[in-house]
């Protein structure tokens, strides 16, 4: 069910304009926060396929967005080493 929710918010976001940044950091937070307390599910590969189309349209500064830069790493060593291992299909 929160898969759901998090595709609505992300619909809704997009009809309202929310900028690409907005969009990127909220998505990285939700992943983050789906490792750290080990919930992670079969949404996870669609999350990280949008993370994917939104990383090259924004612009990250390396000391304003460390936090996110250091974020979006943990999320894609998630996805190489953890998430391609784990059958959900």
């Amino acid at each position: 069910m929160g898969y759901i929710k998090e595709t609505h918010e992300v619909i809704k976001d997009s009809l309202k304009g929310i900028s690409n940044k907005k969009k990127f950091k909220k998505l990285i937070d939700n992943m983050i926060f789906a490792i750290e307390t080990n919930t992670v599910s079969e949404y996870f590969f669609f999350k990280y396929k949008v993370l994917e189309e939104l990383a090259p349209l924004i612009n990250l500064k390396k000391e304003k967005d460390k936090e996110y830069l250091d974020k979006y790493k943990k999320v894609k060593h998630f996805y190489k080493n953890q998430f391609k291992k784990m059958t959900y299909f």
